[in-house]
């Protein structure tokens, strides 16, 4: 594991750690716990007050009374993929990076590539190692599991076997089903809604195709009207252009009124 410029350690400074077991000695005051603080912290783990600080910022070196503060606060640490543990990299050797600037801003990166924090995790759920799980026992937690209740007590032992995961998944599956029947009941509603207001719809469909017909057949009705009443007034004419032609006296050249014929 890789320090720079994260809690105590100002300058790059370097962790190497064995095959079995590891053991950090030190006088108080020399930064043992700052050394698991930063492995807390590239692993992912989850707000300040867990790392022992008020806000994230306080992560960086600060200088001290004499010294400059750095700008951000950098953890590396390597981990043997030999075995393909974290069978999604083909790599032998897996680099996971976290960087914490004086704004507030964090940065994630698996092998020198930015990620986010959920693919962090889901790298590290790989191994099975949980940066918020038992797991990793910080200062203080061994007299807390001392001190609390057998209940207490076996929900740890079933998050560290990882039975909590399945039940997790159970509850959120539940939620996500409450969710969905939900969005069904509400959709429902709407279908109801929806259908109240196409036989309405329908109604004044089907309407306005019998105001159509009936308008249709009133025009077809008014124009044989019209052409019956043409063929009448035809008639008519016809004979009364008889009766005239019947009533006429050719032989004097006057009509019947005594008037001389043009």
């Amino acid at each position: 594991m890789e320090m720079k410029g994260f809690k105590s350690f100002a300058n790059r400074t370097e962790i190497v750690f064995g095959e079995k077991f590891n053991c950090v000695l030190g006088p108080n005051g020399s930064g043992k716990s700052n050394i698991l603080d930063a492995l807390c912290f590239v692993l992912g783990k989850a707000g300040a007050k867990g790392l022992r600080v008020e806000k994230s910022s306080n992560l960086i070196y600060n200088g001290g009374k004499t010294k400059k503060p750095s700008k951000e606060g950098e953890v590396s640490i390597w981990f043997d993929n030999s075995k393909k543990e974290f069978d999604l990299y083909p790599e032998q050797e897996i680099k996971l990076t976290r960087i914490i600037r004086s704004t507030g801003q964090g940065i994630y990166k698996i092998n020198d590539v930015v990620k986010t924090r959920t693919q962090i995790l889901d790298l590290m759920s790989m191994a099975n190692i949980d940066p918020d799980g038992y797991n990793i026992i910080l200062q203080g937690d061994i007299v807390r599991l001392i001190e609390m209740t057998t209940n207490d007590r076996r929900q740890i032992v079933e998050e560290i076997a990882g039975i909590n995961v399945y039940e997790d998944k159970k509850n959120k599956a539940l939620r996500e089903l409450e969710r969905v029947d939900t969005k069904i009941n509400e959709a429902d509603i709407i279908l109801v809604e929806r259908e109240a207001y196409l036989k309405e719809l329908k109604k004044d469909r089907d309407q306005a195709l019998k105001f159509k017909e009936l308008e249709e057949r009133k025009k077809r009705n008014k124009k044989t009207l019209l052409v019956n009443n043409e063929k009448i007034h035809n008639t008519q004419i016809s004979a009364i252009e008889e009766d005239i032609s019947k009533n006429t006296y050719p032989n004097f050249g006057f009509n019947v009124h005594g008037k001389h014929r043009s």
